[in-house]
């Protein structure tokens, strides 16, 4: 398996060399559904479809409820979800207070184990030539 890349022209306009410049971007095939993660993993293990969706469900609705709570979730190999803020800085603590966070966001922080595994990825180009394309 290796991730696919386009390559792609940008104009740059910060840094020591604005321009026309060219880099590669990950070429996502698509979006991967919960579902098809369920039948993934009742083929893989003695779960049956109906028993995996019903896990994944739950875990995606305790996960945002403690998320929610202030919580960070770990799991294991994959790594840690863990809830964060954004706030408006005060020239003083007595004038921090709720209404100087703006908002909420949910952060993924991956494993050590996880980290390597994506420092030994392989990369190739996406071949996005389209048979059958008529001029």
């Amino acid at each position: 398996m290796s991730i696919k890349y386009v390559k792609v022209m940008r104009n740059i306009n910060v840094g020591a060399s604005p321009g026309v410049q060219y880099l590669a971007r990950i070429f996502r095939k698509g979006n991967i559904s919960q579902e098809q993660i369920a039948q993934e993993i009742a083929e893989a293990t003695t779960l049956s479809y109906p028993d995996t969706l019903a896990v994944l469900k739950a875990l995606e609705i305790h996960v945002s409820a403690h998320i929610l709570n202030g919580e960070a979730i770990k799991f294991g190999v994959l790594g840690m979800f863990a809830p964060g803020i954004k706030a408006t800085a005060k020239a003083s603590l007595a004038l921090v207070d709720e209404s100087t966070i703006k908002r909420a966001y949910c952060r993924f922080y991956p494993s050590v184990d996880f980290k390597k595994s994506l420092d030994k990825a392989t990369f190739e180009e996406a071949d996005l030539d389209i048979t059958g394309l008529q001029s």
